[in-house]
């Protein structure tokens, strides 16, 4: 068995194979489920964010697992084989860190990464994918990332999508504070947009979400207006500014809504930043005038400012992940061997009993005296039991390799001669 990576991020698909290659969060279990059932993988764990969508197993097969991946996205096997990577053990388990730390991110030191990794593992607990493998290696992780975190450079002034989007647009729209800002979704980027824009703002904002409470509960917070899903094309029309970050498998925001809606506003443009995967709006309303459609890949000059600055912060990082991934291949091997060798030990044992319990047996069913089979029993069995390690003791003292007694005499919790006589 061994531990294995298998995915796509930011790096190796743009987002147009990302959004395709996605687990959505309401299925995981069924996922994980059907992975293990099938036999692909004695263990595993899903993750998938809007720049990676990554499947960590413990699997004797990588081929098997690579053919379930892929089968999941049938349609974009020709795609996925140049984007897909594949790390095994050592390579693996510094694969798993480096993303919890927010060291494989986008952007270098994202806080979000590490909360949605400990929500993939929780579910797969759940789902009754993660057995005493995975727990103690992720468990792992997780310090990982904490102490990384914290005696590093790496969690100092966290930077995330968020942010980058905020700064995005300021950077780009001529009358910011006076814009009317429009933000669709309200869930945990969303919140960090609201608090980088609410400095810049001069107007209130205005938040759209499917559930009407939830978003109420949450402008509350910032001051604004909050509207059901079934209003946004009456907000749209409104709008100079959309951030759009839901978890919505399919678009919320059409190339026709957004079409009715611009044309309330003739001639007005409107800018809209698109940070989900997949995404929140059809590609294709680019296509309509007066219309400045983003996605989160338009975000990387922004992104490139910040790792610029902030490479030389995961070289420690780095080092300690190195020697961390390393360290717990080594304690899984040599868990490994010691496990290989109690089964081992006790199968040989087993079979020695076995053989004596079965000439037991025929002599009580020749009639012989019960008390001397089992006398004989015992004596067969003890005198078998202790034949090879005697051999191996006496052996050892011989040549003069008197540790091998020192060790014998550990395993078998045998008593020092002074400590008999006292």
């Amino acid at each position: 068995m061994s531990i294995f990576v298998i995915g796509i991020n930011h790096k190796t698909a743009p987002v147009t194979l990302r959004e395709k290659v996605y687990f959505e969060t309401e299925k995981l279990a069924l996922y994980l489920q059907d992975i293990i059932h099938r036999g692909a993988a004695h263990e595993a764990v899903l993750l998938s964010t809007c720049n990676r969508s990554e499947l960590y197993c413990d699997a004797n097969d990588i081929s098997a697992v690579r053919s379930w991946f892929c089968a999941q996205n049938v349609n974009l096997i020709a795609e996925l084989d140049s984007a897909l990577y594949i790390y095994r053990d050592e390579e693996a388990v510094s694969h798993i860190m480096k993303v919890a730390c927010g060291l494989d991110s986008m952007i270098i030191g994202e806080p979000q990464i590490l909360g949605q990794m400990k929500a993939a593992y929780s579910e797969s607990c759940t789902a009754g994918a993660v057995g005493a493998l995975f727990h103690r290696l992720f468990q792992q992780v997780f310090q990982a990332a904490k102490e990384i975190r914290t005696t590093t450079a790496v969690g100092a002034c966290p930077v995330s999508v968020a942010s980058s989007a905020v700064r995005f647009v300021r950077e780009k729209s001529q009358d910011f504070a006076n814009a009317n800002v429009v933000l669709v979704g309200a869930g945990d980027t969303t919140e960090l947009m609201m608090r980088y824009l609410k400095p810049y703002l001069l107007k209130p904002l205005t938040l759209v979400n499917r559930t009407l409470e939830k978003a109420s509960s949450l402008i509350d917070e910032f001051g604004g207006s909050a509207y059901s899903l079934d209003r946004l094309p009456c907000v749209l029309a409104r709008a100079d500014i959309v951030f759009t970050a839901t978890g919505s498998a399919v678009p919320i925001i059409t190339k026709k809504m957004l079409h009715e809606s611009m044309q309330a506003r003739p001639y007005k443009p409107i800018m809209m930043v698109d940070v989900a995967v997949p995404r929140d709006i059809e590609p294709d309303a680019a296509e309509i005038e007066n219309v400045q459609l983003y996605c989160i890949d338009d975000l990387k000059a922004i992104i490139e400012k910040n790792r610029q600055g902030r490479e030389h912060a995961g070289d420690k990082a780095f080092e300690m992940i190195a020697a961390r991934s390393m360290d717990f291949m080594q304690s899984l091997n040599s868990h490994d061997r010691v496990t290989h060798a109690i089964r081992t030990y006790r199968s040989q044992v087993e079979d020695i009993c076995r053989i004596e319990l079965t000439k037991a047996r025929q002599l009580l069913l020749q009639g012989e005296n019960p008390e001397n089979v089992l006398d004989m029993f015992a004596s067969a069995y003890t005198k078998k039991l202790l034949h090879s390690p005697s051999v191996q003791m006496r052996q050892a003292g011989v040549e003069g390799r008197f540790e091998l007694l020192t060790y014998a005499k550990q395993l078998f919790s045998i008593p020092d001669p002074e400590t008999e006589l006292s």
